[in-house]
């Protein structure tokens, strides 16, 4: 698939409160992952919820008169492919000389997902490949890619790729192209609109096989109580995974109403920073009901 999975820190926190318990005083957990789901169903629940996001922001965008993407709600991702599958054949510039294809498109798309301040830049980045352009799209995969202006880029794809090799479940190629094929089905924008061909699981050749299992992070002795926040609208880790890890850990759950991936860091949002600091500095958990908005 053109997007790689890079939400492994919410599950280092919840596998060293495991290991540790006796070392933490608080812990707050964002935008969090399911410690009962395998890499299959895991990976089925995010690209569920990422073709939930991307159809909410190509359904606002239908309400405006020049949305590249139609004036039906309903056909948004078939629009949507229309434009961007041709770049699989023919890319389009996207300024220094560079151009922008269909795996960049989709890594753009998928990058501004994370938050709703970014949906405007999606839909304009649309727009320009229809009309032959890709600068857009571009800009938010090399934001993503964290690529710097010199060309060079952090070494953030390769740490993540190297920590899932221990972290997920290893599969055979049999069980790599049946994740490919769920994944597609869960999120038909990321569609190539080509034969799906076999696929190999990148860490098949690892000599070190993988350490952790599923569940993980349960029935934990000694643990004090933990703060996991969840995102009603996270497009990468939906709000029913950050639920799981709560109860797995026996702690407390702010949930917070919005659309993007994670609120404790990103959001800016008084609720929740208010919430988080009372819980990191005077160890006051929220109540059961607690709930944010991000505005």
């Amino acid at each position: 698939m053109p997007w790689a999975d890079r939400s492994p820190s919410p599950r280092l926190g919840a596998v060293y409160a495991e290991m540790f318990p006796e070392n933490v005083r608080a812990l707050v957990l964002d935008g969090p992952m399911d410690p009962y789901a395998g890499t299959m169903e895991r990976r089925e629940q995010q690209y569920t919820g990422l073709q939930r996001s991307f159809e909410l922001m190509g359904a606002s965008c239908t309400e405006k008169p020049d949305c590249p993407l139609g004036s039906d709600p309903g056909a948004v991702t078939e629009r949507f492919q229309e434009i961007v599958q041709p770049l699989i054949d023919e890319p389009v510039p996207a300024g220094d000389g560079r151009v922008l294809s269909f795996s960049d498109a989709i890594g753009g798309v998928v990058a501004g997902l994370y938050s709703e301040a970014s949906r405007p830049t999606i839909i304009e980045g649309i727009r320009e490949v229809r009309n032959g352009r890709g600068d857009a799209l571009m800009g938010l995969q090399d934001a993503y890619d964290q690529r710097y202006a010199d060309g060079t880029y952090s070494n953030a794809l390769e740490a993540t790729e190297v920590i899932n090799c221990l972290d997920e479940e290893r599969h055979t190629p049999e069980q790599e192209s049946q994740l490919r094929r769920r994944m597609t089905e869960a999120a038909p924008f990321l569609d190539t609109g080509r034969p799906l061909d076999d696929t190999r699981n990148m860490c098949e050749a690892w000599r070190v096989e993988p350490t952790l299992g599923h569940p993980y992070a349960t029935d934990i002795e000694g643990l004090p109580d933990t703060l996991t926040v969840a995102v009603t609208g996270d497009p990468v880790t939906p709000y029913e995974e950050g639920t799981r890890l709560a109860e797995a850990l026996e702690g407390s759950l702010l949930t917070v109403e919005g659309e993007q991936h994670g609120a404790a860091l990103l959001a800016g949002n008084a609720c929740v920073d208010d919430t988080v600091a009372d819980y990191l500095v005077n160890l006051t958990s929220p109540p059961a009901d607690a709930r944010c908005t991000l505005e």
